[in-house]
């Protein structure tokens, strides 16, 4: 009783916290991420297969349609959207459950509630905030690593069918996951070459006793095969890891990503880690079942996804960034990691504290300045760099000084390692401390962030009728057309009032860009404008709209029926062909369009 209390009071701690800072983030700030998970939970709230805008939706399952019931009860969509950061937040925090039995499994109690605890607390929580597949993601993914170390452990039938299930949850919560898999063969290879000779069965017995395993891989790989061959699936924004990476960029990404997971476990862990893992190494070559069976998992899962991580960030679509956002489902397992070895003593040598320093310091010293800047998008991506990056604006013409302070840290945490392995367990308790510590102050800077980035004023005041002004304007069952042109007086009108109105009004699906495209982050279909005044999409069929909503400046056959946001976005009814009367080319659109004094 009193441990189902502890972790029920870590897992509305954490919903409360999280769902009071997802207050601050007042509208969303991440497009067109955000807009795509809200268009999938409408529509699957709706009774509808999950779309994004008008197309169909091809990304993770799990978050629409658990969310389309929030959806569905709330009265309007900013109500809508509030829910779901409360909905998100309890979601996050259950992450702690499966950690605590995770760490159970080597722990005790108060140990692995510990262990659950600061699974709950680490700074990606910022992404409960926001629309996001990242909690259940989270949630999902920790449940699945607790499947895989019981499989590992005893690879029955049964358990290996509850893992199979668990890493599916998990990729239908975020397609990367299913990377995680590869934990179920590897790591039980790796448990049955640990354990010595005289305990461990023959190596065919072992293959005897993975037919569910064998025979899920084998579904997964012609089922997925046929599916890319027929074109029924495609890797979407995936695919540039897998056409675009280069196997020393990868090495070089792989280099700088687990300096990035040194610095969001506060260094310590990294620094310990080569001692604690000799001592699994040892415990494992002794004969100790669970210690060969996380040793498995642990090197398993994190190789795999250090260096799924790394191929992302070496591609094009990784942008030159580190991306802790897809790597901290791993925490859990340092966690764990650190926690035991701390349990047990601290075992260590003194070459493998001086090999893990020496390691720790080579990562940290060797990250590129350029990757700690005080920027709210690399550290969006990457929130273990939010303190650094802030110690580097103190004096940026010498970035020297940050590598120096870089050692330095490796070297107090080397002295707080040995001063506490020379204590009692009480005292090694204490390491826990600056984890916790560097999780509250990135958590900090990262919410702050955020905020700032999501405050835009684009509505008059903070009434729901006033966000969702188009819906109240048309009848439910219509779908309304945004018309964005692409000229830079309009750039503040498309970051803005566009997206806010696009995001907060159910009716608006089909999105239309007319203009040569600018340094803008819009998506939808590019159009042209005939001499006729028609719009066209590339290939020449005309566009058919009920309504639209276009900027000031421009003008529809039809009327206009409604006006909204600070920017004065004006809806049209037009019911039939879209044609602009007084402009004949894009380019005479994107003259006319958002004049001065009107936005």
């Amino acid at each position: 009783m009193k441990r189902a209390l502890a972790l029920a009071a870590i897992v509305v701690a954490g919903m409360v916290t999280y769902g009071s800072l997802g207050g601050l983030l007042k509208a969303p700030s991440v497009f067109a991420d955000e807009l795509i998970y809200m268009d999938a939970t409408r529509s699957v709230a709706d009774g509808h297969r999950p779309m994004e805008r008008d197309q169909t939706y091809g990304r993770g399952l799990v978050f629409p349609v658990v969310a389309a019931p929030v959806v569905a009860l709330a009265p309007n969509q900013l109500d809508a959207y509030r829910a779901l950061q409360w909905f998100n937040a309890f979601v996050f925090s259950l992450a702690a459950i499966p950690a605590f039995f995770l760490a159970r499994r080597l722990l005790s109690e108060g140990w692995s509630l510990a262990v659950a605890g600061l699974t709950a607390a680490v700074p990606s929580a910022v992404y409960a905030g926001m629309i996001l597949t990242e909690a259940a993601a989270y949630a999902t993914g920790t449940l699945a690593l607790l499947a895989l170390l019981r499989v590992i452990e005893r690879p029955t039938a049964r358990r290996q069918i509850e893992a199979l299930a668990a890493v599916a949850l998990a990729a239908l919560a975020r397609p990367q996951l299913v990377a995680l898999g590869a934990a179920l063969p590897v790591g039980l290879a790796l448990r049955w070459w640990l354990m010595p000779a005289s305990i461990r069965p023959s190596l065919s017995a072992a293959l005897r006793r993975l037919w569910p395993t064998a025979a899920a891989v084998g579904f997964v790989v012609v089922a997925g095969a046929a599916a890319l061959a027929s074109g029924h699936a495609s890797l979407r924004d995936y695919r540039d890891v897998f056409t675009t990476y280069d196997v020393v960029d990868v090495a070089r990404w792989s280099w700088y990503t687990l300096g990035c997971l040194g610095l969001y476990v506060a260094i310590v862990p990294l620094v310990a880690a080569p001692a604690a893992l000799a001592d699994l190494w040892r415990r494992g070559r002794a004969g100790s079942v669970q210690d060969a069976s996380f040793l498995g998992l642990f090197l398993t899962v994190n190789v795999v996804t250090i260096l799924i991580v790394a191929a992302f960030s070496s591609a094009t679509f990784g942008g030159e960034r580190l991306h802790d956002r897809y790597l901290f489902y791993i925490v859990p397992l340092w966690l764990v990691l650190f926690a035991l070895w701390l349990v047990r003593g601290a075992p260590a040598s003194r070459r493998s504290l001086a090999l893990g320093c020496a390691l720790t310091g080579a990562l940290l010293a060797t990250i590129p300045q350029n990757l700690l800047l005080r920027d709210t998008n690399l550290q969006f991506d990457a929130v273990a760099t939010a303190v650094w990056s802030r110690i580097r604006a103190v004096d940026p013409a010498r970035p020297s000084v940050l590598r120096l302070l870089l050692v330095i840290a490796v070297l107090a945490a080397l002295g707080a390692i040995v001063g506490a392995r020379r204590g009692s367990p009480g005292l090694r308790s204490v390491l826990l401390v600056p984890i916790a510590v560097v999780f509250i102050l990135n958590a900090v800077f990262v919410w702050e962030s955020r905020a700032h980035d999501a405050d835009l004023h684009v509505f008059a005041d903070d009434r729901p009728a006033t966000w969702s002004w188009v819906d109240r304007a048309v009848p439910d069952d219509v779908q309304v057309t945004d018309v964005f042109v692409e000229s830079g007086r309009c750039r503040p009108v498309n970051i803005g009032a566009f997206r806010m109105t696009e995001f907060f009004n159910a009716t608006i699906a089909p999105v239309l860009r007319v203009g040569v495209p600018a340094d803008i982050t819009t998506d939808g279909r590019s159009v042209r404008i005939g001499g006729n005044g028609i719009v066209r999409t590339l290939d020449g069929k005309e566009i058919t709209a009920e309504y639209a909503v276009l900027p000031p400046g421009v003008a529809l056959d039809g009327h206009v029926i409604a006006q909204g946001t600070l920017a004065n976005l004006r809806l049209w009814k037009v019911g039939g062909t879209l044609r602009f009367p007084f402009a004949k080319s894009n380019a005479a659109a994107v003259a006319s369009a958002c004049p001065r004094g009107t936005t």
